[in-house]
């Protein structure tokens, strides 16, 4: 080979490559085998034969979607085949290994990187401290090294001899001509050269002066994009989805067509993305809200006007642009990416600077999908991310919310007041941060973590020393209902508890000791193996961000102990069980905070019809469009119910129908005022 490949920018590169089972060393002659198979339909089985004699079979879809075309080997073609890539078959053609591993290097980080850092005395560890030090690779094993060199030795380019790597003859003209990613570059220290404005303007024409929000409308976008299927998680070892969030929004609406009904389009999504009933609720939740989606009539939904615009590949700028006017801390984030940042820092600035306390790592990752598939964000390393020049570009033409410090001072004597929310956990969560990840201070984390569980209404004791649990947690309730926890507190310099951190024993003894029903161990990352020992042990491992999301919700939407046991007991589904329940409380405040704001208006409305007076059918009529599935009869009348009793004192009824007899405010005062003549101590 003597021109090289064109390669990708190092953050365009894919982190994993996929092994073809059969041997480390076959994998060359594996490709071929599967390669002449194609193109083939995804359903459709594909067979080699391993150097040993022994055949293996793998569906088609499985194997070039999960392991082929991360590494651009295999691609779909317009008949939704699976075929050969252009390079693949031009390998194919012309047997030249150099060429696939120059294409390999093109695609997947790491290759030629490899080589280079190969010398007299190498082994396996070596390029793996290499990858991590000089390149900023996010590996904690040796795997994704051992994939690579199985590669290149099966393309003839490095041999093992022994525990050494060696580069042969083959690797060393390779080495000559493949373009090699600059370590500041891969590490995103070194800023890229900026790509000329791209006619943001031009093209953001389109929403006219929608783009245009005041500081009150921005604060008063959508918090939560919430849940956007993305295909069946891939086999592959960095885990990544099976499609972009822009992709995955464009195959929803592709699947709704023009209209469809929600059970149709449910076995649809089912069959799709492999989702189960619950998760399509959470789907349909999400898609309503974006306002890509509405219903048309009774369990029939379809696209709205400008969904297939906004969704259509090549439009990415135009969905980013819309979804920034929906939803909190969208296009703010550009603002913040001037310099790598990691997911966890930009949800500290999205609480601590824009008082969005309900953003997650989850909603925050969600937000850098749309953004890096509009090509306004680029991912620097498994952790990191960057504005791109167009990002920096396009960010002139958003309205940004303003920092809360910066904002100025507003009144609003129109509508519904709101009074500041009682003091939250903040300053534990930033306990839980700041000791946690030390490693030296183990007194002052469990400290901290003694303070979380007292604050989810735990009687929580920090205990520590040796033979004693670090907190144990008594839930002071009726004999049958009371129940113990105990919790180990583990802080850990590196980020992640290793396998040697927990000792399961010891555990069991201090179970046993304090009578304990459940045992939790809070730290700020685990390795890969102590999940399977945890719960082979009944064990919770609890982040410590899991715990700060915990303890966000609860300061907004308190849970009761007994279902906090009831979650305790789920030791393989905790985390989602714990999800699913705050959900139900978060889901029944916001409907009494509607009915309360449906109310307001029916009483504020010059209306000499009604009086002021709204029924029940209107407000589960005015609701339908916000809630999935929508309120039932039930849920609306409990919470009038609540607010006509005459301790909360916010609502009138009569015949049937129901009046707003107090303000909003009072209201929050009221209830607030309530909550504090209850004894804490």
């Amino acid at each position: 080979m003597s021109q090289p490949v064109p390669a990708k920018q190092w953050h365009d590169r894919s982190n994993s490559l996929g092994y073809i089972q059969g041997g480390t060393e076959a994998q060359a002659d594996l490709l071929r085998q599967v390669l002449v198979q194609l193109p083939c339909d995804g359903a459709e089985s594909l067979e080699w034969q391993t150097p040993e004699g022994k055949r293996v079979g793998v569906r088609c879809e499985d194997l070039c979607r999960r392991v082929l075309s991360t590494p651009g080997l295999a691609e779909r073609s317009d008949g939704g085949q699976w075929q050969p890539s252009a390079y693949a078959q031009q390998w194919l053609e012309n047997k030249d290994n150099s060429f696939l591993a120059a294409h390999l290097h093109a695609n997947v980080k790491f290759i030629g990187e490899l080589l280079l850092a190969i010398g007299n005395q190498t082994k396996h560890a070596d390029l793996l401290e290499v990858a991590t030090e000089t390149y900023g690779l996010n590996w904690t094993s040796l795997s994704p090294v051992r994939d690579r060199t199985g590669w290149l030795r099966s393309l003839g380019m490095i041999e093992l001899w022994g525990q050494r790597v060696v580069r042969t003859e083959l690797g060393d003209a390779l080495l000559e001509i493949l373009p090699l990613c600059p370590p500041g570059s891969a590490q995103g220290e070194e800023e890229e050269a900026a790509e000329p404005d791209g006619g943001e303007e031009g093209r953001l024409a389109f929403f006219g002066d929608s783009l245009q929000l005041e500081q009150v409308d921005l604060r008063n976008r959508r918090a939560l994009i919430g849940y956007i299927p993305r295909g069946n998680a891939s086999d592959s070892r960095d885990g990544d989805s099976t499609l972009t969030a822009s992709a995955a929004l464009r195959r929803l609406v592709a699947l709704l067509g023009d209209g469809t009904g929600l059970e149709e389009f449910g076995e649809q999504c089912g069959s799709e993305f492999g989702i189960s009933k619950t998760s399509f609720t959470s789907t349909m939740h999400a898609l309503r809200h974006t306002g890509l989606v509405e219903q048309t009539s009774f369990n029939h939904f379809a696209p709205s006007e400008d969904a297939h615009r906004l969704v259509d590949e090549g439009n990415e700028r135009l969905l980013a642009a819309y979804l920034h006017v929906r939803y909190l801390f969208f296009g703010e984030i550009l603002r913040h990416l001037g310099k790598p940042t990691t997911t966890s820092a930009l949800v500290a600035v999205a609480k601590e600077m824009y008082g969005y306390t309900q953003a997650s790592n989850g909603e925050v990752r969600l937000r850098l999908s749309f953004l890096q598939d509009a090509g306004l964000v680029e991912r620097v390393d498994w952790q990191r991310f960057r504005v791109t020049a167009a990002g920096r570009s396009f960010a002139k033409n958003l309205t940004l919310q303003l920092p809360v410090e910066a904002e100025p001072e507003e009144t609003d004597l129109a509508g519904p007041q709101s009074v500041p929310p009682a003091s939250g956990p903040a300053a534990v969560i930033a306990q839980l941060r700041q000791y946690g990840n030390v490693g030296t201070d183990s007194r002052d984390f469990e400290a901290a973590v003694a303070r979380a569980f007292a604050f989810l209404g735990f009687q929580a004791e920090h205990l520590g020393g040796s033979g004693r649990t670090d907190v144990l947690g008594i839930a002071q309730l009726a004999t049958k209902d009371r129940y113990r926890i105990i919790v180990d507190a583990k802080s850990s310099g590196s980020g992640q508890v290793a396998e040697s951190g927990v000792k399961f024993d010891a555990l069991r003894d201090h179970k046993r000791k304090h009578k304990a029903d459940h045992v939790v161990v809070v730290g700020p990352e685990f390795a890969p193996r102590l999940k399977n020992w945890a719960a082979e042990n009944e064990v919770i491992l609890l982040r410590i961000e899991d715990l700060a999301a915990l303890l966000d919700r609860h300061s907004r939407n308190p849970m009761p102990l007994t279902e906090l046991r009831d979650a305790f007991s789920h030791i393989d589904t905790f985390s989602d069980d714990l999800a699913e329940r705050y959900q139900a409380l978060e889901r029944r405040s916001l409907l009494m905070r509607r009915i309360i704001d449906l109310a307001f208006q029916e009483a504020v409305d010059e209306d000499p019809v009604d009086e002021g007076y709204i029924s029940v059918e209107n407000i589960i009529y005015a609701l339908r469009k916000e809630f999935t599935p929508r309120p039932s009869r039930q849920e609306v009348d409990e919470l009038i119910a609540f607010l006509s009793d005459p301790v909360v004192a916010a609502i009138e009824s009569t015949k049937g129908r129901h009046k707003l007899i107090d303000s909003p405010r009072n209201l929050a005062l009221r209830l607030a005022g309530l909550g504090g003549t209850v004894a804490t101590d």
